[in-house]
């Protein structure tokens, strides 16, 4: 049964990567539902979650609500809201959060550097979509943890 929810999860993403490929937007029905799949996830997995998780977890959330958005994107930080929830889900905490946040990051700058969209003072050139790097983030982070 948890593998539907992982299905809806991947949907969602796949989702947000294409409208935001395509039309910079991404609809708020896609986090909801989003969030709503990884919230089964981390609420009906094997491990319960404790306080101190559940405290990162917060914690994490209100940091891209509140610190983040004007860096990247509205949109981004609910991707990596919910995908904080889903990374619960499969055993992260607080380390992972953040490292998913470098590593996507470092996707971008690897990339955009091969296109010379890079700047001076590390701005971009020309305006990308993120949300492909967040995603690509999030599925070599589990796929490493899994295989580890």
């Amino acid at each position: 049964m948890m593998g539907a929810f992982w299905g809806i999860f991947a949907a969602c993403l796949v989702f947000a990567c294409i409208t935001d490929c395509r039309s910079r937007e991404v609809y708020n029905i896609t986090w909801w539902v989003a969030g709503a799949a990884a919230a089964v996830l981390l609420l009906g997995g094997r491990r319960r979650p404790d306080g101190i998780l559940l405290l990162e977890l917060g914690g994490f959330i209100l940091l891209q609500l509140k610190l983040f958005p004007k860096m990247y994107g509205r949109a981004d930080c609910y991707a990596f809201s919910v995908c904080a929830v889903a990374e619960a889900a499969a055993g992260f905490s607080l380390t992972g959060y953040f490292l998913h946040m470098v590593l996507s990051f470092l996707f971008l700058a690897f990339v955009q550097a091969l296109r010379h969209n890079i700047g001076s003072g590390g701005k971009l050139l020309r305006p990308v979509p993120f949300l492909p790097y967040i995603t690509l983030a999030f599925w070599s982070l589990l796929w490493y943890s899994v295989t580890v």
